[in-house]
């Protein structure tokens, strides 16, 4: 094996070994949250949760199952669990749950 072929084959190395750590790191370090609230507004697979006494929180659906939103109105109380990314202001759904109240 020559060199150059030798330094090919040890960055496609290198790189197929890193790649997945760099992965597992910025998942982990999305912060799990539950927020309860009244849907502020809701449009297609964004809405906007304002918990009591805070300001809304806007929330990305596009990770859940549309039969768990799908009739959710405007003033329904919901209970959103899911993840903040690191730097951001969103939550990114998993399950949205309608309390009664």
């Amino acid at each position: 094996m020559d060199r150059r072929q030798f330094g090919k084959t040890l960055g496609a190395v290198l790189a197929a070994s890193i790649g997945p750590t760099f992965a597992r790191v910025t998942a982990a370090q999305d912060r799990p949250v539950t927020v309860e609230g009244k849907v502020a507004w809701i449009a297609a697979d964004k809405m906007a949760v304002a918990p009591p006494g805070g300001l809304p929180v806007t929330v990305d659906l596009s990770r859940v199952d549309l039969d768990q939103y799908r009739t959710l109105m405007s003033g329904d109380w919901v209970t959103v669990t899911g993840t903040v990314p690191l730097g951001e202001s969103r939550v990114i759904a998993t399950s949205v749950q309608r309390v009664e109240r």
